[in-house]
């Protein structure tokens, strides 16, 4: 994944409907990892601005528990770059294919 760009831990806070307290635990589980601008600002990458919605949306409407967000997070994602791998693979093939049918 790319870290394409950074936004404001208050703006997500905003946006998701979060308590401070529910951001920190996600932090403390390894979900997300805050990082810091150099004037001191906490910022979160578009990636884990992407976990904390998936985090509230298994929160709040599935009920699940931190450390099940933490597992199903880590499961998508691991599921996420096998479709990506997936495709580059097919692409190669196809390549492979028209490459051979010109000949």
């Amino acid at each position: 994944m790319t870290h394409s760009r950074y936004v404001k831990v208050a703006d997500v806070v905003a946006r998701w409907h979060l308590a401070p307290d529910d951001l920190r635990a996600l932090e403390a589980e390894g979900i997300i990892h805050v990082k810091y601008s150099s004037e001191g600002e906490p910022l979160l990458s578009a990636e884990d601005e992407e976990r904390v919605r998936v985090a509230r949306l298994l929160t709040t409407e599935l009920e699940v528990n931190l450390a099940g967000v933490e597992v199903i997070v880590h499961m998508r994602e691991s599921m996420l770059a096998m479709q990506r791998q997936f495709a580059d693979i097919l692409e190669a093939v196809a390549a492979e294919l028209r490459r051979q049918g010109t000949r």
